[in-house]
């Protein structure tokens, strides 16, 4: 998957409403609950699939995580404001240790550490790298 490429996006319809994207299915209003919405699966006999408003702070989150440092706690608040108060979206977002996990992931798949090698034999360097500034 793309980094710059958000996960969540609404695509819209040919009737004028809106649809959500995330992860490559795209999901119809299943209802409106006061200032919630819930999404289920286009796929409804295959998938069994739901979304709800707060994918869009989950997603923001995501993105934060990938292009700063800052802490999980630090982003946890920062899209836990973009969510109104008294919300419904805030209320049904995964509990703090699954926001934390979900942001660990994220910079993993950014930052992912190489492979610890055996030999020296093993080791290959790009061709940018193999090279001094001073093209040495």
């Amino acid at each position: 998957m793309d980094p710059d490429q958000p996960s969540f996006r609404l695509i819209s319809t040919y009737k004028g409403g809106e649809k959500p994207l995330e992860g490559g299915y795209l999901y119809l209003m299943h209802r409106r609950v006061a200032e919630m919405t819930r999404w289920q699966c286009e796929q409804r006999g295959e998938c069994k699939a739901r979304a709800t408003a707060c994918c869009e702070i989950k997603a923001g989150i995501k993105r934060k995580a990938m292009d700063t440092q800052d802490s999980s706690h630090h982003i946890i608040g920062e899209g836990m404001l973009t969510a109104s108060e008294g919300t419904a979206a805030a209320a049904k977002l995964p509990k703090l240790d699954s926001l934390k996990r979900t942001i660990q992931r994220q910079r993993a798949s950014v930052l992912s550490a190489p492979v610890q090698l055996t030999a020296l034999a093993e080791l290959v360097l790009p061709a940018e790298y193999q090279r001094t500034a001073k093209g040495e």
